[in-house]
């Protein structure tokens, strides 16, 4: 892997991407970054965003949900809740869900426990929403 980065993006349900990229820029926990070849090793976590990558100078794009990230110099493991493409989400569902996990995430009668989940939840609808946008 001379010129390039191996990014492996992977759900608890498959692998989504194995190949060879020219960088990535991913959502992490504490902001964006972006990888090329050569980078410092890391290990961070990845919050609901838009993880985008080069291929052949085309650059792909995945909503991705709450994960982790191992950055080696050559290789970028990224693993996440889900990885969808445009293509792979319905915009009025997400929509709908979206509508939904609103109403939920401020309801009062709601403990904070269950309050976190769906603003959790809120996060990775943006996420979607924000690809297909």
């Amino acid at each position: 892997m001379e010129k390039g980065l191996l990014l492996e993006i992977a759900t608890p349900e498959k692998l989504v991407f194995s190949g060879e990229v020219e960088y990535v820029t991913a959502p992490g926990g504490l902001g964006e970054f972006t990888v090329l070849p050569k980078h410092t090793p890391l290990l961070t976590t990845i919050r609901p965003g838009i993880l985008r990558f080069s291929t052949g100078g085309k650059v792909h794009e995945y909503a991705v949900g709450w994960g982790y990230a191992e950055v080696r110099p050559y290789k970028v493991l990224v693993l996440v809740e889900f990885a969808s493409t445009a293509e792979e989400l319905d915009a009025q569902e997400i929509e709908q869900d979206l509508q939904e996990a609103q109403k939920k995430a401020y309801d009062p009668t709601l403990s904070e426990e269950e309050r976190a989940t769906y603003q959790k939840q809120l996060e990775r609808l943006k996420a979607k929403k924000k690809l297909i946008a």
